[in-house]
């Protein structure tokens, strides 16, 4: 193939949103997005799509600040949270109708396209795709495919290839499927007609809450099955908002809420190094930002009744919760259905046991006990590594690594740089140096992401990773990343001297694995950060026509709408 300017790998949220801004500010650039599945979406995509997956971001909240998401008049609603299907739509319209030099972004979109493999000679990367496993044997002469260009960027997400867990699953694999095959499950009424009844669920989190949910409604009989040496059921969130805000989601997305979270990217400033120090650094402060964090769990755990819900089923309040919504020691999610504790403790069976193995349609517990089920279905979660580079490779552009790949000087300055950054962070918030008891899921043999601002490599300018960390608005998010990459490549970005760099990125790791004890240990971790981490990004470029006035700014939610003068203000101030 020709070379050309961009390759982005992936076409969800975040190849997307990077796709149109450097095209609205490049319409004649050669971009091309290489896509291994057959539609594009990415988790959601009309493949992955079910009956009750719904999007946990209001309306408000979702969607990309040049066209609002809207659903249809009759669409349900819930607290404004709406079925995700509508998302689908809305990315598939927004490919085909944004058009540059005579292109949609849909027709730049090469389906059935898996980087298997990545190199670099010189300033130039060759991604070399072939056919995703699942079509190789209907065609199995079809040769690779190689893509040149001179700037790569790296959007697969986190949601693209699932973390399978260590069961002896026999000859019985074809009866299995992770959550990133349900959706064509749901969608078939085959399986729902030809007799299959039990069906049993692996996971503890939302994928798992949502797969469990749905089988209830459809009246299947269903076993829901939570490790007991994983971290425990998930904390699920009530919806509802109050005052101005139409959910439980858009309250905890404005500048005045975030600030009772501790974040490595609130401003440097006088006022709020006293606001820091008043809610973390004292000893009234550290008692009420304690307090706060029992009030949350326990009104999570009111309102689904574990241990008091009428006609619930014995198991039901196996579902209690030990984990932290603050210190996010388990999985958390959005609570999206009414009914959803009713259908649950009425009609689902639930076990906290490991499972041993899975033959001939019996589970096998650890403690002996035998469970019938026609299907598994796996919530298990996600592998986030980038699995298209060689371990070199990730050792050279700062992803998650082998420590001994790194040679003793390197490792002992990054050593000695996280030990200073640890310091650093618990001295600005002293009440994250006594996380509760938790799971630690990182290998102590792999390094911590050492991306600046989890983007940019410190040792190559022509690559970028999108949507490598865990945050809580992926739209926003996105779309942030998007102009920051756009700047960055533009060489409209000043940054810091190299040695503040990678303070920097020690700072965010150190902060990571503090603030999230569990999952925030390979430094990729920053699910409430969404406010001050957008607003890093685009104090970087210089913009700041997302910003409300005083007040608005305080207590107004982080809306797709702020961002719709990017582009003018991006292009008025680089010249372009």
């Amino acid at each position: 193939m020709p070379e050309v300017d961009i390759v982005v790998i992936g076409s969800g949220l975040s190849g997307l949103a990077f796709a149109r801004f450097y095209l609205d500010t490049h319409p004649e650039a050669k971009l091309v997005i290489i896509e291994e599945d057959r539609c594009l979406g990415g988790v959601w995509s009309q493949r992955r799509s079910y009956d009750n997956f719904w999007c946990q971001s209001g309306r408000r909240m979702s969607g990309f600040s040049d066209v609002p998401l809207t659903v249809p008049e009759d669409a349900p609603l819930y607290h404004d949270t709406f079925e995700a299907k509508y998302v689908t739509n809305y990315l598939e319209e927004y490919a085909h109708n944004h058009i540059y030099n005579g292109k949609t972004i849909f027709s730049r979109i090469y389906f059935h396209c898996k980087a298997v493999k990545i190199n670099k000679s010189y300033d130039k990367w060759e991604v070399i795709a072939e056919l995703p496993n699942y079509l190789k044997e209907k065609h199995p002469s079809q040769p690779p495919i190689s893509y040149t260009c001179r700037k790569l960027v790296v959007a697969t997400g986190r949601t693209s290839y699932p973390r399978m867990p260590s069961i002896d699953w026999g000859s019985s694999m074809r009866f299995v499927r992770h959550h990133k095959a349900f959706g064509e499950l749901s969608q078939q009424p085959l399986p729902w007609a030809s007799g299959v009844l039990f069906f049993a669920v692996l996971g503890s989190g939302k994928s798992a809450a949502d797969m469990v949910y749905e089988l209830a409604k459809k009246g299947q009989n269903v076993k829901w099955i939570i490790r007991a040496s994983g971290e425990g059921p998930a904390l699920l969130f009530p919806a509802p908002g109050h005052g101005r805000y139409k959910n439980s989601v858009e309250s905890s997305a404005t500048r005045l809420k975030a600030l009772f979270s501790p974040s490595p990217f609130i401003p440097n400033t006088w006022w709020f190094s006293m606001i820091r120090t008043l809610l973390y650094g004292t000893r009234i402060g550290i008692n009420y930002m304690i307090q706060r964090i029992r009030n949350v769990d326990q009104y999570c755990r009111n309102i689904a009744g574990y241990g008091s819900r009428p006609g619930s089923l014995e198991g039901f309040k196996l579902l209690d919760f030990s984990s932290s919504a603050f210190w996010c020691t388990g999985p958390l999610g959005l609570l999206q259905h009414d009914d959803f504790w009713e259908t649950i403790s009425q009609n689902v069976q639930v076990y906290r046991n490991d499972v041993v193995s899975y033959k001939d349609n019996i589970i096998t517990l650890d403690n002996g006990k035998q469970l019938i089920a026609d299907e598994v279905l796996l919530g298990t979660g996600w592998d986030p590594q980038q699995q298209c580079f060689s371990d070199e490779q990730a050792r050279y552009l700062g992803l998650p690594h082998f420590k001994p790949m790194d040679n003793i000087e390197v490792r002992s300055l990054w050593e000695q740089l996280y030990e200073e950054a640890d310091r650093r962070v618990i001295a600005k918030f002293p009440l994250l140096e006594n996380p509760p008891p938790h799971i630690n899921r990182a290998s102590p043999g792999t390094t911590v992401q050492r991306l600046y601002k989890g983007i940019a490599p410190l040792g190559d300018d022509s690559i970028a990773f999108l949507g490598a960390i865990d945050i809580s608005n992926s739209f926003r998010a996105a779309e942030t990343q998007a102009i920051w990459t756009t700047a960055y490549f533009d060489g409209n970005i000043k940054l810091p001297p190299l040695e503040q760099m990678v303070k920097e990125v020690a700072y965010m790791g150190a902060f990571s694995k503090r603030r999230y004890p569990t999952h925030g240990q390979t430094g990729e971790c920053f699910f409430f950060e969404l406010v001050w981490y957008t607003d890093a990004l685009l104090h970087e470029v210089g913009l700041r026509s997302h910003r409300k006035g005083w007040w608005a700014d305080w207590v107004e939610p982080c809306l797709a709408s702020d961002l719709k003068g990017m582009k003018d203000e991006y292009k008025q101030k680089f010249g372009l």
